[in-house]
């Protein structure tokens, strides 16, 4: 039996997706972006010459990878999300029945597009940082993969929320109470391992803080703590991410009329 048995109807899904947010492109790619920016430039006045861990980088390069990394999950997770909680609010959620596309195809088509999004939003937060910033990446091609991972992660924690969440204010909840100070507490101002205590010990814990430094590695060629660990945490968290949205999709989360 094919799972993928409508390829246009799933590139059509998928399509739209990526034409909602480029539609409005001005709050979901410019207005982050500047944000990233405005970052940089208020970190490069006050802590510009902060010394860090890794030898031979100065701070503003150290901040490069973490401002994409964060960049990138906040869009990702924001795509799915929204897309599905504005449709529980025109009261059309329930026309995903009736798609004539697999649950495979309707959980990859909108994690694809949070994914799209928010490694689109993270490689424009590196190209925005060059005039500021003059440093190569230590490997370009693992710098996309890591931002575009990164963004699968979360575009699928998107797509869990968007389903699991009746409205905008808890959506809001969670990116503000919870993904941001995790965020924070990640590497991306920061190295965690100059942290003490309960903090330093909760990047056990902190699925952003792997994701951060395998995007840092990627582009200085330095980490924290062991990087093999790391890249085998984020394949879990890929795997993991989008086999429970699948599932969860596949419940009817969100959708069912009860």
């Amino acid at each position: 039996m094919k799972i993928f048995y409508n390829k246009i109807g799933f590139f059509t899904l998928l399509f739209r997706e990526i034409h909602r947010f480029s539609r409005v492109s001005i709050q979901t790619i410019l207005a982050p972006l500047i944000s990233n920016i405005l970052y940089l430039g208020i970190f490069s006045g006050i802590l510009s010459t902060r010394s860090i861990a890794f030898e031979g980088f100065n701070y503003l390069q150290f901040l490069v990878p973490g401002l994409a990394t964060m960049g990138t999950i906040f869009a990702a997770f924001q795509n799915p999300s929204f897309s599905l909680i504005s449709q529980k609010y025109m009261n059309t959620i329930q026309d995903l029945n009736s798609y004539p596309i697999s649950d495979l195809e309707k959980t990859t088509a909108f994690i694809l597009g949070g994914t799209v999004r928010g490694t689109l939003i993270g490689m424009l937060t590196y190209i925005a940082t060059l005039p500021f910033v003059k440093s190569g990446i230590y490997s370009p091609a693992f710098f996309f993969l890591s931002l575009m991972l990164t963004a699968f992660v979360f575009s699928s924690i998107g797509f869990i929320s968007g389903l699991a969440l009746d409205g905008f204010e808890k959506m809001n909840f969670v990116l503000s109470i919870v993904i941001t100070p995790l965020s924070y507490l990640g590497g991306v101002f920061f190295e965690v391992s100059k942290l003490s205590g309960i903090l330093s010990a909760m990047r056990f814990v902190n699925p952003i803080y792997p994701l951060v430094n395998l995007t840092r590695y990627a582009y200085l060629g330095v980490y924290e703590d062991n990087i093999y660990v790391h890249g085998a945490m984020a394949a879990v968290f890929i795997i993991a991410g989008f086999a429970t949205s699948l599932i969860v999709f596949k419940r009817g989360t969100g959708i069912k009329i009860l």
